[in-house]
């Protein structure tokens, strides 16, 4: 599921908020002492509640009970709803959604005669609220549009704006921006009638949301930047601190992060002036947010739990339970997965507590992602099909796109295809509703493997090229990697070699800048860990430094045995500190290695491919369509192959052989006299259950098909052995070529030397990384050569 940001709707209930004002207090406990009729009493009491609503609740309930009481023995159902309607708020703001509607249907009853419309229109808008807020969409908007026919009829434009503002923000949450925009700026064009500045600002702001919601950012700015205007020339710091944050937001969607950054940064010190928890916490959580984009983690985590610490002040659960959330998104982008489900769980816990359905099946997503990317189908399922249906209830159409699509995923990697077509469809229909770019793309992707499981090819490349071309467009480089790859294939069973080729181009190049982009990231967090632990040794050798200094001051007078006592104790302390700054450097050394072992795989790779594409060329050359089609399908294949096993510490010893087998094959395809060979496994070794470091036998067999047999026209034989011993796996490869000292003798000097070379890197490397021992030995027979490894290996 998308990164989730945190969202503060504010619908507007039927009463105003009043603070405290005593004049006007004393004004209205005056009034009662007159001589005034019992409905003026009530509606006194009623206006006393208002009051002191925030302020004292227990005078607030007490004035609400005398205006019942006397509401009710003069018959005055007026009265009554007017103080029914001010419960329905305090127990909305309790969270005793329950109360409210219980509350609110004894008010519907009393105005079952349609004596007092203004009152109705204000039961309705509270309990739309409370609809809304229980997730319930649709009575919510049922609700809001009697509330707005009501309104209307009575021509209360003022309270009319406000509720198209509150339809506005309905079809907001539910992705249909077009229908939003319809209520917001109606909402807006009656608030400029009435030249309401303060609710003008407000207004530009919803619609500024709203177009970038739409990912159109000029418009979006354009609106920000009016609302902005108005709230300066009204001094209002907190519409101007929304604003700079919404503009942050903009920014941050356009990976323009040095302008989210700024503008993040604006709002948070105006919440910090302003004392507004909540928002200094909401910045700290966007800020996070877009150092997390960057790949800086630890700065990321170090907002997060920044903003725990707010949020958990103000006792804000709902909002914690969003900040652990996004702790364990990062902990799961850093692969540290126990720390990940540590804090979703704990995010599920705080959010099933407080009955938010909409986090509740926001995290059950998350879980159920980890779940399948650890290979366990069944764990995840439970997860998304929790998730879905809470969705369903709440008719979130974004969380049901997601949901069915990763439903459809796991379905695919149990080989249920037609469970996964029918959720993955789902998924398709709703993304495509509600113009989710993102989840559409993985939609079209998914549908798009199905078919080609199922080996309907046609409707897979379809499915694929539109999953592609949208993947291109939102500039995500994943699913663009992942349906290139596959593409590869359907071109292949299609028959369309040229345009697999064009695939296989555009996957590579997909591949290796993620590969970068993976790279800068590593090194990014190396760099910010490092500056990070270098300014925290500089605080602690300044502080150091000034203790030094008041010592000597304060030990003036001392002798010099005390002297010497302070001198030792500082040294031992300078000690300490060095060897701590020592090991933390190793251990970035140590990571910095891990990287560099993965680059010098990578750069191996241009060694045999270059020897496999000079052979097409030599086809093409030679006027043999049919044999450089043949080699080109067993080339792309291999090439997978080895971007695929290049990546990884460990391998199965099955994707080893399975990949010596197709490189041995494609060099037999060029030969006039082809070689035989043999890859043989020893009794009772189960490849599919063993693992070992790749890619150490195919310099060998290189060698020996280019420098061995090459001279030998009949009976040349290659023969390669895997076996176990102790505590490591024997690889043995043999031929009966001219031998290595023969090789060393002519020309071929400097490629065994490159392939010795290339190895004794990997080596040392891997002994100084793992700690453990490889060990190869090259042996000249009477006739050929045998190399042996002995290899470090890991079960499955």
């Amino acid at each position: 599921m998308k990164k989730n940001t945190l969202t503060i709707f504010s619908f507007l209930i039927v009463f105003n908020v009043f603070a405290q004002n005593q004049t006007k207090i004393d004004s209205l406990l005056q009034a009662l002492e007159t001589n005034i009729s019992e409905k003026e009493k009530v509606d006194t009491y009623n206006l006393l509640a208002l009051q002191y609503k925030g302020v004292d609740s227990i005078k607030t309930l007490n004035y609400l009970e005398h205006a019942i009481d006397l509401a009710k023995t003069i018959d005055y159902s007026h009265g009554i709803i007017d103080s029914y309607i001010q419960i329905i708020g305090i127990a909305l703001k309790k969270g005793d959604y329950k109360q409210g509607v219980d509350i609110g249907n004894k008010a519907l009853e009393l105005e079952k005669n349609n004596t007092y419309p203004k009152g109705k229109s204000g039961i309705y808008n509270n309990l739309g609220i409370i609809a809304y807020h229980q997730g319930d969409i649709a009575k919510a908007t049922d609700y809001f549009l009697q509330t707005l026919k009501i309104r209307k009829k009575l021509n209360d434009k003022s309270e009319t704006a406000n509720t198209l503002n509150n339809i506005g923000i309905l079809y907001e949450v539910q992705g249909d921006y077009v229908k939003a925009l319809e209520y917001h700026k109606e909402s807006l064009g009656i608030k400029k009638e009435l030249n309401d500045l303060s609710e003008m600002a407000l207004s530009y702001l919803n619609i500024g949301v709203l177009y970038r919601e739409q990912s159109n950012y000029p418009q979006a700015l354009d609106y920000h930047f009016k609302a902005i205007k108005i709230a300066e020339q009204l001094e209002n710091k907190d519409q101007i601190s929304l604003c700079y944050n919404n503009i942050g937001t903009i920014y941050a969607k356009q990976s323009d992060n040095s302008k989210a950054i700024e503008y993040y940064s604006k709002s948070l010190c105006i919440d910090i002036e302003l004392g507004h928890k909540k928002g200094v916490a909401i910045n700290q959580i966007d800020l996070g947010s877009v150092h997390s984009d960057q790949g800086n983690y630890t700065e990321a985590l170090r907002y997060y739990f920044k903003s725990v610490d707010v949020l958990e002040e103000i006792n804000d659960k709902a909002s914690i339970a969003f900040g652990y959330n996004n702790i364990g998104s990062i902990y799961q982008e850093m692969n540290s997965i126990t720390q990940a489900f540590e804090y979703f769980f704990k995010a599920l816990k705080i959010a099933e507590d407080i009955n938010d359905k909409n986090q509740i099946s926001l995290i059950n997503n998350h879980i159920g992602a980890i779940y399948y990317i650890q290979n366990n189908p069944t764990k995840a399922l439970e997860h998304f099909f929790t998730s879905l249906k809470i969705a369903e209830e709440l008719n979130n159409k974004e969380f049901i796109a997601v949901n069915s699509v990763d439903i459809g995923r796991v379905y695919v990697y149990q080989k249920k295809y037609p469970k996964a077509l029918d959720h993955s469809l789902k998924g398709l229909k709703v993304s495509r509703e509600i113009g989710d770019k993102l989840t559409l793309s993985k939609a079209l992707i998914t549908i798009g493997t199905i078919d080609w499981k199922l080996k309907k090819y046609t409707q897979a490349k379809e499915y694929f090229t539109e999953g592609i071309k949208l993947a291109q467009a939102i500039k995500n480089q994943t699913y663009l990697r992942d349906a290139t790859k596959t593409l590869v294939e359907v071109e292949k069973a299609l028959g369309n070699h040229k345009a697999a080729l064009v695939s296989y181009e555009l996957y590579h190049a997909t591949y290796d800048s993620l590969l970068g982009e993976e790279k800068s990231k590593q090194l990014s967090q190396l760099q910010v860990q490092y500056e990070t632990e270098k300014k925290e040794q500089e605080i602690k050798s300044l502080a150091q430094q000034a203790s030094i200094q008041s010592l000597e001051l304060k030990q003036a007078n001392f002798n010099k045995t005390i002297f010497g006592i302070v001198s030792v104790v500082l040294l031992l302390l300078g000690l300490v500190l060095y060897l701590v700054n020592r090991q933390k450097r190793l251990a970035l050394q140590q990571r910095a290695q891990d990287i560099e072992q993965n680059l010098l795989r990578v750069q191996m790779n241009p060694h045999f491919i270059f020897n496999a594409m000079t052979s097409i060329q030599d086809y093409m050359n030679q006027g043999d369509a049919k044999k450089a089609s043949l080699y080109l399908v067993k080339f792309s294949k291999l090439i997978r192959q080895v971007l695929d096993n290049s990546r990884s510490e460990f391998i199965s010893l099955d994707q080893e052989i399975n990949m010596l087998d197709n490189y041995l094959s494609i060099q037999n395809l060029k030969r006039d006299h082809p070689f035989t060979f043999k890859i043989e496994v020893e009794d009772g070794l189960i490849p599919e259950e063993i693992a070992i470091p790749p890619m150490f036998a195919q310099p060998f067999v290189e060698n020996a098909i280019e420098h061995g047999v090459t001279t030998i026209k009949e009976g040349a034989t290659i023969h390669i052995h895997f076996s176990m011993e102790r505590d490591h796996l024997v690889l043995k490869i043999l031929d009966n070529g001219s031998g290595i000292e023969e090789a060393i003798k002519v020309k071929r000097k400097d490629h065994v030397s490159h392939a010795i070379k290339i190895t004794e890197e990997r080596i040392d490397l891997y002994r100084k990384m793992r700690k453990k021992k490889i060990a190869f030995n090259i042996q000249d027979l009477s006739q050929g050569t045998q190399v042996t490894f002995n290899l470090p290996f890991q079960y499955i």
